[in-house]
């Protein structure tokens, strides 16, 4: 090849590789709020489905005559799936597989992703699939078919769960997760399509039965690395207590909560029936998220739609919340014995019915906190802050005609 010709190959190399990461810019980029409220996607949630990418494994077929699956819906796979993944199956394809109890993968640096297929778990109160190897990497469709509690559960550090549908999740006598994640170790949580979680409860708050989660991130002591839960779609997480996304960082005695070192940004969520996030980390921010309700009975234990609660050095910034039948848009609570530290919550737009009589921001047992260039539309009181002290309180304008 001569020299002129090298020279040009070269230069269209570059140009297509300056215009691959253009792209892949641009699909990083958030698109700023109008303020103006609007629902979130309507679709049924197909541009999250688990779809093929280049993993790099050998591909092993759980329908050959080694594992058997069958694949149509009908059949007990259970057996078969189990067979195929510990022998280091990672592409699922072709088919409903159904399972009647729950599947695990093992192993550090695992790759499972579904193509043209789904999970559909079929056994009451069952967890579909638990992940416990570091490093972990999922993008799976699961059905719970309203029997499985949970869809898929990872106690592995450092794992990506990505592209991945999980609906269907039910309960009548414990929790019910879409996506469950016991961890110190940082995770990642991204484009996956959440929906339809319920967990009926028992008429007593707070003790686990009734808990549905959409997302759910918990350790027993400070994180060790960072995790990001961000361009979620989760809707519908609904019974006794309803939260779509919630941490919980607590080694049994941290007061304020021990660190998350969690940010959650850019989730569209619609409707929950007791809260919409849930911060029980310090460290953490929640940016840029899309909060809506569309529904025309108010649930049984409305909270607030973000709630911060005993935790410290917490950003709340760029949320729009949509007016909704829950209670303030976004409050804070320390204790008496630790004022919390750190909260910022800024350039938010929060929505609430003329006629709801709601704080919009509420702030209790704080230092120093800053409240700024939020607009709020509606509701009763723009601002609260009690038990405080030197907070900054600024440019936060209210307006009626929601």
């Amino acid at each position: 090849m001569g020299t002129a010709a090298r020279k040009s190959g070269t230069r269209g190399i570059v140009v297509a590789v300056i215009a691959c990461l253009g792209l892949i810019l641009a699909g990083c980029q958030s698109t700023p709020s109008t303020g103006t409220w609007a629902p979130p996607l309507s679709s049924g949630g197909s541009e999250h489905l688990a779809k093929t990418v280049s993993h790099g494994e050998l591909f092993i077929n759980p329908k050959n005559a080694v594992y058997s699956a069958r694949g149509d819906g009908v059949a007990d796979d259970t057996a078969a799936l189990q067979a195929w993944l510990k022998a280091g199956g990672s592409r699922l394809s072709n088919g409903t597989y159904r399972i009647t109890s729950g599947l695990t993968m093992a192993g550090d640096n695992r790759t499972l992703f579904t193509e043209n297929a789904k999970i559909v778990a079929d056994g009451v109160g069952i967890t579909a699939l638990t992940v416990t190897g570091n490093g972990s990497r999922v993008s799976v469709y699961v059905d719970g078919k309203n029997k499985a509690s949970y869809g898929v559960r990872v106690t592995g550090a450092s794992a990506i769960i990505e592209n991945g549908r999980y609906e269907n999740f039910y309960s009548t006598t414990g929790p019910a997760r879409g996506i469950d994640v016991a961890t110190s170790g940082g995770i990642i949580i991204r484009n996956n399509m959440i929906r339809s979680v319920i967990s009926v409860g028992d008429a007593t708050l707070g003790n686990g039965n009734g808990a549905s989660r959409g997302i759910m991130l918990n350790a027993r002591r400070a994180a060790t690395a960072a995790s990001l839960i961000s361009g979620n779609i989760i809707r519908n997480i609904m019974g006794e207590e309803g939260d779509a996304i919630q941490l919980l960082f607590f080694d049994g005695t941290a007061n304020p909560f021990n660190a998350g070192n969690v940010t959650i940004s850019d989730n569209q969520i619609l409707n929950v029936s007791r809260r919409f996030i849930k911060v029980q980390a310090s460290n953490v921010a929640v940016e840029r998220n899309k909060l809506y309700f569309d529904l025309a009975t108010p649930p049984a234990n409305p909270s607030t739609a973000i709630d911060v609660i005993r935790s410290e050095y917490v950003k709340v910034v760029g949320n729009e919340v949509g007016p909704n039948l829950l209670g303030p848009c976004i409050a804070v609570n320390g204790v008496s014995a630790v004022p919390i530290r750190g909260i910022e919550i800024r350039d938010n737009i929060l929505r609430q019915k003329d006629t709801k009589s709601a704080i919009i921001i509420y702030l209790n047992w704080t230092t120093s906190p800053i409240v700024q260039g939020n607009t709020v539309y509606g509701g009763r009181v723009a601002v609260s802050i009690v038990s405080s002290t030197k907070a900054v309180v600024q440019g936060n304008p209210r307006y009626r005609g929601t």
